[in-house]
């Protein structure tokens, strides 16, 4: 699953983070970056790569179907941004890194939804006042369900990729966290136990799952940071 944070996050509060990001692919101008928001397919790089393959005794590679939850408060342009990438099978499905066939679904609101209240913590922006009246609280109910159904499915996922700028990323990591019980068989470990804390990953000790019969009381499932912050504080900082 896929946690994607833009909205009014990006305006002041990680706007540091985009510009890191945009600098590290070489653009210098603050004024003008080709978006204001880090994309889509960065988010994807930090799904496994071409190692991860499996190739069958003729030495053919076997695809790898995985279905991919988008939990976004920008659905319409991450629908974009989706339909802009390579390999396409079909509208919602690309082959990447070789053989991870990836589809991707949202929540039934995706076409009007908006985090939470409107666009952000304090409502609807300036310029959205049609949207902001014609917004019932029948609408506003059904975001919120949708909302706490994101949730749900992102602190449940095997694989979970976002980011810690935002309370409801903290949050989604704090839920994925899990008693580690060594003498049980686990789904939730690593399977090769390498924890890992670079620029090239974004992925701290604190966020990869423990490996089984690992000496720590608890492990979290396989949480991958795409951008920003890498240490996990609590929800509210």
């Amino acid at each position: 699953a896929i946690h994607v944070r833009r909205g009014d996050k990006l305006v002041e509060e990680a706007r540091g983070d985009v510009i890191l990001y945009w600098r590290s692919q070489g653009h210098t101008d603050y004024q003008n970056l080709p978006t204001d928001y880090v994309p889509f397919a960065h988010y994807l790089s930090k799904w496994d790569g071409p190692e991860k393959c499996v190739r069958d005794d003729a030495g053919e590679l076997q695809i790898m179907e995985h279905n991919v939850y988008v939990a976004t408060d920008d659905p319409v342009v991450v629908h974009e941004e989706i339909a802009a990438l390579p390999n396409h099978i079909n509208e919602t499905t690309i082959l990447w890194n070789d053989c991870h066939q990836l589809s991707f679904f949202f929540n039934p609101t995706d076409a009007s939804a908006f985090h939470l209240n409107g666009d952000g913590e304090e409502g609807f922006d300036e310029g959205h006042e049609a949207q902001a009246e014609s917004d019932s609280c029948f609408d506003r109910y059904n975001r919120n369900i949708a909302s706490v159904a994101d949730m749900m499915i992102l602190s449940k996922a095997r694989i979970f990729i976002g980011e810690f700028n935002s309370n409801w990323g903290r949050a989604i990591r704090t839920m994925r966290v899990r008693l580690n019980n060594a003498d049980a068989p686990s789904e939730l470990a690593e399977s090769d136990g390498q924890v890992e804390d670079n620029e090239d990953t974004n992925i701290s000790v604190d966020t990869r799952s423990m490996v089984q019969g690992s000496d720590r009381p608890t492990k979290t499932l396989d949480t991958r940071v795409a951008w920003g912050r890498t240490i996990p504080l609590p929800p509210g900082y």
